[in-house]
């Protein structure tokens, strides 16, 4: 397996890609195996790991017999430069994990639903006017979240979270807040792993991402600077 790396203004994303000799052979171990499941099955299973692979969409069958895409997981990642603060200034502040409503544009709500802030397992709704799912409907409807912290490192500042609930057309989803060390000062950095987002390509989506860090960048350069 290889990883594809690609550079979009700015922000990065990857795709996992798969050489079809190396999905041959996985398939020829899964119809070697002794399983439960009918040969249809795991032939269907095959042809969705060979989609999952390849990092295009394919057709499967589902159990109606009607064929359903299968695409491939995105990976992203975006950067954003803040200029002054140092990486433990930036931290103070995005170290607390129900405070998003302060440093993220797009994000008026963000509050402690479950759990004890900085701690696995902590739950926090979050609400804003972005929702590409609902932009077909006839009335605009407000985006909101229920994200739940998995892991918490003060040390190496940065923390990862997974949307457990939503209304704006994730799947799986799951990502990574980081405050690192940069020549201007710090970077706020944002790493995820997702399924394909109803209403987003996957440029789109790490386009937004990239514009969110770039508003933090901007908030967190003013909260801190104007301390000083």
């Amino acid at each position: 397996m290889h990883t594809d790396t690609r550079v979009t203004y700015g922000f990065t994303f990857t795709l996992n890609t798969r050489s079809r000799s190396s999905i041959k052979q996985e398939q020829s171990e899964v119809s070697n195996v002794q399983s439960p499941f009918s040969t249809g099955t795991m032939h269907q299973a095959a042809a969705a790991a060979e989609a999952h692979g390849s990092g295009h969409p394919a057709a499967s069958m589902a159990d109606d017999g009607k064929e359903e895409a299968v695409s491939a997981a995105w990976h992203g990642s975006v950067r954003a430069a803040v200029e002054g603060p140092t990486p433990d200034q930036a931290w103070a502040l995005l170290g607390d994990f129900c405070s998003l409503h302060r440093w993220v544009p797009s994000v008026q709500t963000c509050r402690r639903v479950e759990g004890a802030e900085g701690q696995p397992g902590c739950v926090r709704y979050c609400a804003g006017p972005v929702n590409k799912a609902a932009e077909a409907e006839a009335e605009a409807v407000a985006g909101w979240s229920k994200e739940r912290l998995v892991e918490f490192d003060p040390v190496a500042r940065r923390y990862s979270y997974e949307v457990v609930e939503t209304n704006k057309g994730f799947g799986r989803y799951a990502a990574t807040l980081r405050v690192e060390p940069d020549p201007a000062g710090c970077a706020v950095a944002w790493s995820f792993e997702a399924d394909p987002v109803r209403g987003w390509t996957l440029e789109g989506f790490v386009g937004f991402l990239d514009e969110l860090a770039r508003g933090v960048a901007r908030r967190l350069e003013e909260e801190i600077m104007s301390r000083n």
